[in-house]
């Protein structure tokens, strides 16, 4: 799932997306940055992709950024 559908599914603002992180995680992510990946300008590194997959229980994954989906015979 695209870290913007997520948001919107989950009535999620940027700022309770970066709040609920903070929480989570205790690391703040710049508003900037956060607008940088929902709109695709920007692919999370190692380390946030790490932290934004555990956030949403595992809905947003790194291939979500690259547009990478699994073949027709995939079973996901």
């Amino acid at each position: 799932m695209k870290l913007k559908n997520y948001l919107l599914h989950n009535k999620h603002t940027q700022r309770s997306f970066i709040e609920e992180i903070e929480m989570a995680k205790g690391i703040k992510v710049p508003q900037g940055t956060l607008a940088k990946w929902i709109l695709g300008v920007r692919i999370p590194r190692k380390e946030e992709m790490l932290i934004i997959y555990d956030v949403t229980e595992g809905k947003v994954q790194p291939n979500d950024f690259y547009g990478v989906t699994p073949p027709i015979w995939s079973k996901e």
